[in-house]
């Protein structure tokens, strides 16, 4: 059963071919071509990502200046990490 799996896998690899080299584009070119897509792919990516949305520097340095709320819940945070 294998011995005929792996013999229809041979066939149909030497009759197929390489879909590119029948395609006729060179190798290079369908490497940059990935290339730039997964690079595009990559800045898209990023692009989700909440850099632009941090807050300034020096905002809330001093935790006296938080507002109320925001104090409260890192109190929260804080005593349940140090318990």
């Amino acid at each position: 059963m294998l011995q005929q799996i792996a013999t229809i896998v041979l066939a149909a690899t030497e009759e197929a071919g390489h879909g590119a080299a029948e395609a006729g584009i060179p190798p290079e070119v369908w490497g940059l071509g990935t290339f730039a897509i997964l690079l595009t792919l990559f800045v898209v990516t990023l692009s989700y990502s909440n850099r632009s949305l941090s807050p300034e520097a020096g905002r809330h340095a001093d935790p006296a200046a938080l507002p109320a709320e925001e104090q409260a819940m890192l109190d929260e945070y804080h005593a349940k990490r140090h318990a």
